[in-house]
């Protein structure tokens, strides 16, 4: 009995705490010149996928890949290798690409050699390209400018954000 009363607990907080998992998240910010962000994504990855409109792009770029146009409160819920992936965007091109087969990398994203087993490092999974100096805001977020690409590792193979602006929020905030 005495058991019960404490085992019971403890499994409400491990849930509890196993559900709040932090999202790495991407909020893409409109371009005033009209370009489009373009996110390319392993099918398989995607967790969760909404906005107020969708148009399919039919002969995109040719029968392997899936693409859309996403807008107005465009959410995709991505599943990351190390953690879950957030992007938030307005007006963006959406490309569904097939899984990956098991083992394969995109360069620069390899997984942690024997040297850092047992060491958790961020940027293993992650890769930055961006013609502007990243702008700091505190611990919350960095703003990237002009042509930025984030490579990333999900749990089905390579994806890459395109676009002129770039959110990364580097802390959870409530209600974002």
């Amino acid at each position: 009995m005495m058991m019960k009363r404490v085992l019971g607990p403890c499994v409400l907080c491990v849930g509890a705490t196993l559900s709040c998992a932090h999202a790495d998240t991407f909020v893409i910010e409109a371009d005033q010149a009209g370009h489009e962000a373009t996110i390319v994504i392993p099918a398989g990855a995607v967790t969760k996928l909404s906005a107020d409109r969708a148009e399919p792009l039919e002969g995109y770029a040719g029968s392997q890949i899936e693409a859309m146009r996403l807008s107005g409160d465009v959410l995709i819920g991505i599943a990351g290798r190390s953690q879950p992936i957030e992007i938030k965007a307005d007006n963006v091109v959406v490309e569904l690409t097939a899984d990956a087969a098991p083992g394969i990398e995109k360069p620069g994203l390899e997984k942690p050699g024997p040297e850092k087993q047992g060491h958790t490092d961020p940027t293993a999974n992650k890769v930055l390209r961006s013609t502007s100096t990243a702008t700091s805001f505190g611990d919350h977020f960095q703003l990237f400018v002009g042509n930025v690409v984030f490579d990333m590792q999900t749990a089905s193979g390579p994806m890459e954000i395109k676009a002129d602006r770039v959110q990364h929020q580097l802390t959870s905030r409530p209600g974002v």
